[in-house]
């Protein structure tokens, strides 16, 4: 096999590739508790639309404290978006919005906070 045929075969081979992409769909969601009852993350369950395979995703959530340390909520995280704010049964209350034009100004920000009371 002369080598440019070989190149052009092996091009081809990875084009084919790369325009293959994998489907899920999500199944069910289970909420995860901790001893306190805090919603303190959730499992998916994912299954592959093509093969029928099924797999666990496990989203851990973030704990949010106030100025006393006591725990307020937890932060659920959306990259590249930012972060949902959760209460502490689990619901969500507001958002924070990862802005990147702000850190050259403010390099310790963690972006622009959004909270909607019930």
């Amino acid at each position: 096999m002369k080598p440019a045929t070989a190149i052009a075969a092996l091009t081809l081979s990875c084009l084919l590739g790369a325009c293959e992409t994998v489907e899920y769909r999500i199944v069910g969601t289970q909420m995860i508790k901790n001893d306190r009852g805090h919603v303190i993350g959730h499992t998916d369950v994912l299954r592959d639309v093509k093969t029928g395979e099924e797999f666990e995703y496990v989203t851990n959530y973030v704990p949010r404290l106030d100025a006393k340390g006591e725990i307020v909520g937890y932060e659920e995280p959306e990259p590249p978006r930012g972060t949902i704010l959760r209460g502490l049964d689990g619901r969500r209350v507001g958002v924070r919005y990862s802005d990147l034009r702000s850190r050259g100004t403010n390099p310790g920000s963690r972006g622009v906070t959004v909270i909607v009371k019930p």
